[in-house]
C-alpha cells in the first residue's frame, strides 16, 4: 500500500519552516509555546558568523558585520524546504531592518524566490503589521540587545515606516549567546526606563532575547503595549497562513487580531 503526499498527520493546518542562528536558544522554544494545535514547526539552524565578542572599541567591525550576505539564510532554506513548509519564518531580526522598508521587501523577495515561492515572514515586516493591527500612535520606543550600529538600523527602519522613535535602549550584549543569558531584571529596568518617556508602544527586536511572556505582563503594569519580536513574528506567520487562533495569555495583539 502506498500513500500520496497530502495533509500532514500532525501539521494538518500548517507546517512552518523556522530558520534560526546556530547560537540562538530562545526563538525555537518561544515559537513552540505559541504554536496552536495542528501546526508544526520545523527548524533549520543557520551557520554562525565569525564575529568575535563585541566591545566598545570594535564598532567598525560590528558595523561591517551588519552587511553580511544572505548566503547562510539561503543555505538554511535549502535544509528546511524538503519538508514542504507552508511558510518560512526567519528567526533572526537584525538583518531584516537593514535598508528600511524597501530593504526588507527586497530581502523577502530574494528569499521567497529561493524558496520556490513559499511565503517568507521577516521580523521587521511583522512588527509593522502588528503595529498597524493594534492601531497605536506613532511614538515608538525600542529595546534591543544590540550595540549602537544595530540600534541605528532599527531606528532608521521604524522612521522609514512612519514612526517617531523617541528612544532606543541597546543592551550591548557581548555576543549572541550572551543575549540569551540577559537577566530579566535588566530587561525590566530597561522597559521601565523607556516607559518614562510615555511612548505609544515599545518594541523589542532581537530573537535571542527572551521576552515573549514578559512583554505581555509588562504591557499591563506599564500601561503601554510591549511587542516581543518572537511573539509578533509567530503571530504574523499564523495570520499569513490563514490561522486565526486567538489566545488571552499573549497580549492584545493575539487576543484581538
Amino acid at each position: 500500500m502506498s500513500y500520496e503526499y497530502g495533509n500532514d498527520a500532525l501539521g494538518y493546518r500548517a507546517k512552518i519552516g523556522v530558520l534560526v542562528p546556530a547560537t540562538n536558544t530562545i526563538a525555537q522554544p518561544e515559537y513552540e509555546a505559541l504554536r496552536p494545535h495542528g501546526v508544526t514547526n520545523h527548524v533549520a539552524r543557520m551557520a554562525p558568523s565569525a564575529r568575535a565578542a563585541m566591545h566598545a572599541d570594535r564598532m567598525d567591525d560590528y558595523r561591517k558585520s551588519l552587511d553580511r550576505s544572505l548566503d547562510h539564510v539561503l543555505a538554511a532554506i535549502d535544509l528546511v524546504a524538503p519538508c514542504k513548509p507552508d511558510g518560512i519564518l526567519l528567526g533572526h531580526s537584525i538583518d531584516t531592518f537593514r535598508g528600511g522598508l524597501r530593504g526588507a521587501e527586497t530581502m523577502r523577495e530574494t528569499l521567497q524566490a529561493h524558496a520556490g515561492g513559499t511565503p517568507v515572514i521577516l521580523p521587521a515586516e511583522s512588527f509593522v503589521r502588528a503595529l498597524e493591527a493594534l492601531g497605536v500612535g506613532r511614538r515608538l520606543a525600542a529595546l534591543t540587545p544590540y550595540w549602537p550600529p544595530g540600534d541605528e538600523q532599527v531606528r532608521d527602519f521604524f522612521n522609514d515606516a512612519g514612526y517617531q522613535v523617541t528612544e532606543v535602549i541597546g543592551l550591548k550584549c557581548v555576543g549572541p549567546l550572551a543575549i540569551a543569558s540577559t537577566p530579566m531584571a535588566h530587561v525590566v529596568d530597561a522597559l521601565r526606563e523607556l516607559a518614562r518617556g510615555r511612548p505609544d508602544v515599545i518594541v523589542q527586536p532581537g530573537t535571542n532575547l527572551a521576552t515573549a511572556q514578559l512583554a505581555t505582563e509588562a504591557g499591563r503594569w506599564l500601561g503601554i503595549p510591549v511587542l516581543s519580536c518572537n511573539s509578533v513574528t509567530y503571530w504574523d506567520a499564523l495570520r499569513q497562513l490563514g490561522i486565526p487562533d486567538r489566545r488571552a495569555d499573549a497580549g492584545a495583539l493575539w487576543l484581538e487580531h
